[in-house]
Order: structure tokens, then sequence, then C-alpha cells
């Protein structure tokens, strides 16, 4: 099949790994990349063969069929109609817009214009979810009954060098570590039918920690703990993602069923030890071996090998335009996730529980024949060895 051609809008702290996945996908092609820096937009191009542009450009270059938008969540819907407008599909990082009204008036406009909407995270890709989610359709826990999941940071300066962005409207954690969550459930259980939701703020006032802004302070101007009920047909599940603990905890997600229980991955990555508990067995780990996208990669934030295969979403939407095979993260899916996030936003400041308009179907398992294009097309993003000498030389100089 020819590559898609590809233009990446933004060239922030993501724009690495999406250009990296592009640069090795024989299904994409790098065209240029723009953002409003031009001198960034340039020295990013280069580095991979490309060249540098204003957004206006970019989006009346013929040859561009796919535009990644990595901008700010809160620029995203007006970007994304733009890029709509120009003819072209477009995959956006998350979130692809604020509002279930925006979200919806985008999908209409692309099936108008006859182009492809898709969306990050792709994390349910990856093998460890794969698994849960093959555990889970073959009955290894029997009836599912309810779910939980809990994600506690002391704040996302801990690790970003850009950290404001995250504590304005349209950065507060259900737009931002919420989709992660959000996508991973609706994987596994499908569409949310109520949302119903508390919030509370912790400190006014936040500190960089590090990068060129070190030192500085900004305000909070979102709650940032979030206590949320999400009711789907299968189950309930309740998910609390905080920026306001002292040090950081997780669980990742369970499931609990009539029968036994399942111990979910981080979502935020594609690997990690997914694992069944039943009365009679005890405690078995998921087999992954036999997945995609489980290989380690790089490393996370505590320095551990994890398998982050971020743009196989992107991968399988420039299949879905050559072959007319639906990918996974399409409209209906779009729309959906948005709605559940501003859903939330809008419980917890109304005190009310959220009946949801939209609806998706689940999207479909990995495998490893039907899939074979779309595993063979992905390229990882980063390089394990060379994150484990850099980090060897930083901890011995």
């Amino acid at each position: 099949m020819q590559p898609i051609k590809v233009g990446v809008i933004g060239a922030g702290d993501i724009s690495g790994v999406y250009l990296n996945a592009i640069a090795g996908s024989p299904m994409l092609e790098l065209a240029g990349v723009a953002s409003r820096t031009p001198e960034r937009a340039a020295a990013v191009a280069e580095q991979f063969g490309a060249a540098g542009m204003s957004v206006d450009a970019l989006l009346a270059d013929p040859r561009v069929e796919l535009v990644v938008d990595l901008t700010p969540g809160r620029d995203h819907a007006a970007l994304n109609a733009r890029i709509i407008a120009a003819g072209k599909s477009v995959y956006s990082e998350k979130p692809f817009a604020l509002t279930l009204e925006d979200a919806q008036q985008l999908a209409g406009q692309a099936a108008t214009n006859g182009v492809l909407i898709g969306s990050a995270p792709d994390t349910f890709y990856g093998a460890a979810h794969q698994a849960a989610r093959r555990a889970l359709d073959g009955g290894a826990i029997g009836k599912p009954v309810f779910g939980q999941s809990f994600m506690g940071l002391p704040g996302l300066e801990l690790f970003h060098p850009n950290p404001a962005q995250f504590y304005l409207p349209g950065g507060e954690p259900p737009y931002d570590i919420g989709p992660y969550y959000i996508a991973m459930w609706v994987s596994l259980l499908g569409p949310v039918r109520h949302v119903h939701a508390a919030a509370g703020t912790g400190p006014a006032e936040r500190t960089v920690r590090h990068g060129p802004q070190k030192g500085s302070r900004f305000p909070v101007e979102v709650p940032t703990t979030f206590l949320i009920t999400l009711t789907f047909d299968a189950a309930h599940v309740a998910l609390a993602i905080s920026l306001d603990v002292a040090m950081p905890t997780q669980r990742p997600g369970d499931v609990y069923g009539t029968q036994g229980m399942l111990a979910l991955a981080d979502p935020i990555f594609f690997s990690g030890a997914p694992a069944q508990f039943a009365p009679a067995s005890g405690r078995s780990l998921l087999d992954t071996a036999d997945m995609p996208f489980a290989a380690p990669n790089r490393l996370d934030h505590a320095g551990q090998p994890v398998a982050d295969y971020r743009g196989v979403g992107l991968v399988d939407m420039a299949l879905a335009l050559r072959t007319g095979r639906p990918h996974r993260t399409g409209a209906d899916f779009v729309v959906h996730t948005v709605e559940i996030m501003e859903a939330i936003t809008r419980s917890a400041r109304t005190g009310q529980a959220i009946a949801l308009h939209s609806s998706c179907a689940r999207p479909a398992p990995l495998d490893a024949v039907d899939d074979a294009l779309l595993i063979a097309n992905t390229a990882s993003p980063f390089d394990l060895a060379v994150e484990q000498t850099a980090r060897l030389d930083v901890s011995h100089p």
C-alpha cells in the first residue's frame, strides 16, 4: 500500500514520540511539521528530513492526507475543525475536544467531508490490556460486578517541564489523565450510561520543579481531585484521580466478578502484569507472550522498563484510510469518550448524576492474524538500550 502522507501540528514535548513512530512505520511518511514557533518547527522537522512550515501552509499542502494534532487540549476543537475543513483526516492527542457538542459537530463535519477522525490514547491496544480483555470476555471471573481504579500524584509538576497548562480549564484530570482510564474501561466494558462525580482542589498555587521554568509559581484554576462513578451496562466502576496526594500512588484497576477478580495494568502504558484471582487456584498472571506491543522499549519516570507504542492508533487509522476497514478510535468512540470527560467535570460542578446521550461499540480486540498489517507497520518510538545507557551515564558521571 502507498504510505499516508502525514503532517504534524505541534512541536512540543510529545512531538518526538509521534515523529519517531511516523519515521519507523512503512505506512506513514512525514510531509511537514508546523508550530506557532517557526524556528522550533524547522528544527524539529529537520531531524526527520522534512520541512518546517506554517499551519496554513501545511493545511494547504495537497500531499498531506492526515494531520496529527499535538497542540494543547484546549485548542483541539478549533484546530481539528480547520483540519477537517481542509479536507484532511485528523488524529488528535487527547482530548479530541472538550465538549460533546464540539465532538459531535466535528464528527458530522468529518463525515460530510469524507475524512476520518481518531484520537489518543491508544494504550488499550497494549498486550496487558488485551490480555485482560481476553480473560474477561472468556468468562474468567464470571459476571463482572464492579471495578475500581485510583491514580494519585503530588502534581504533574513532579515531572513535566510545563505543568501550568494542566491547571487551566481543559487541562484538568478528567481531560489529561482521565482519558487513559476511560479508554481502558470502555474497551473492557463498553459504553458508559451514567456519570456521577465530586471534586476538590488542593493548593491554590503550584511550583515548577523541572526545566527552564524551575522555581516559578503559577495559579490553579480548576479542581485537582475527582471521585467518579461510571455506570456501564455490565458493571459499576469507581475511578479516583488526584493531583493532591503527598506520594505517587496507583491502583491501575481491579474488576470483581461473581467467580473471581482481574488485576489490571497501568493504562498509561501498554505493558504490565495483569493477573487473575480465583477462589480455588489463587493468583495467576495472564499470558501476554503471544500478543503484540508487549516488549519493553523505554523507561518510565521511576526508571522501570515499560512498553510504550504510542502511534499504533495512528497506524490503525492510516490503514483504515487505505483499506476502508474501521479503526478502533473512530468517530463514535471519540464522541463518547469526550462526553464522558465533559460529564465528569459537569457532574462534579453541579453535584448531579449525568445520563450520557452518546454510545459506542467496544473497540475490537487485537488479533494476530486480522491485525497482521497493523502489527507489522507499527514501530517502536523508543529505544530502551539508549535510555538505559543515558540513565547510567547520569547516575555514574
